[in-house]
């Protein structure tokens, strides 16, 4: 997503007040984490912002709470300043490890019931290098992911918690109304990598069950993509036009430490599954 912004939404419900000094103005939240970011060393970022749009940024100082506040001499500007802002903000959101996930839950009786029947198959006949109970995910946990995103205080969760349910009036719900009940069946298995006997994540394929073929990868797609145009997601991730539909079954990050080789100085262990699903 990094220097594709032409096709965001940042400009939405821009309010900028005009104020009596003929001089235009708008605050808005950031995270104080990108704060360091927009300032830049020496604030020379800071300073190229305000010299480009002709602006005056106000930033919260080290260690404080508090919006950003801009002021110029028209409107344009200051809006061409918090485009810089933002598109600063989604550059550094997108190289940051995720910390929340949009997923729908899988996590029916029959299929929390299947799984443990295949944990514990999985368990009993494959000895192979690296298997262990604590690289299984819970039955109770199992679940389709959709996207993933970095939210770093409390108002990005709650901004994008609200974002959620307007994503439902305005992509899932007219998306979905032609052909629900959409049932989704869990069916094969496929890894993450290239090497069968050196796998850090296992995963099941999912598929739609008497319903439309192809609708459920499409509301995962336009999902992303919403949440893409608002800053929370970038939908070219790993360099596909489509998200990756799967359902997480082993992964080796759950990995206890009291299963670690502790010479591995808590890297990760990658299983052998060769043998899984044989």
């Amino acid at each position: 997503m990094d220097g594709d912004y032409g096709n965001s939404d940042f400009d939405e419900n821009i309010e900028i007040m005009e104020l009596g000094d003929s001089r235009y103005s708008t605050s808005f939240h950031v995270s104080k984490k990108y704060f360091g970011l927009i300032i830049g060393t020496q604030q020379q970022t800071k300073d190229k912002i305000e010299q480009d749009t002709k602006t005056e940024l106000k930033i919260p100082g080290h260690g404080q709470d508090g919006d950003i506040t801009i002021l110029g001499p028209t409107a344009a500007n200051v809006k061409a300043a918090r485009q810089q802002i933002n598109m600063i903000v989604v550059s550094s959101r997108m190289k940051q490890r995720p910390t929340h996930f949009i997923s729908i839950p899988m996590n029916k009786p029959d299929i929390m019931e299947n799984f443990t029947r295949f944990q514990e198959a999985v368990l009993r006949d494959c000895q192979n290098r690296g298997l262990h109970e604590s690289i299984f995910i819970k039955p109770s946990k199992i679940h389709l992911t959709v996207g993933v995103t970095c939210l770093t205080d409390n108002q990005e969760r709650v901004f994008a918690s609200n974002l959620l349910t307007e994503a439902k009036e305005k992509v899932i719900i007219p998306l979905l109304e032609d052909h629900l009940p959409l049932k989704i069946r869990i069916k094969g298995l496929s890894y993450m990598g290239n090497n069968s006997g050196n796998m850090n994540v296992l995963y099941a394929k999912i598929e739609e069950h008497e319903s439309t073929p192809g609708i459920l990868q499409q509301l995962a797609d336009k999902i992303v993509d919403f949440y893409s145009r608002k800053g929370l997601m970038n939908k070219n991730e790993f360099g596909r036009d489509s998200i990756k539909l799967h359902v997480t079954l082993l992964n080796t990050k759950y990995r206890s430490k009291s299963s670690q080789d502790i010479r591995a100085k808590n890297k990760r262990i990658p299983f052998d599954g060769a043998d899984i699903g044989t």
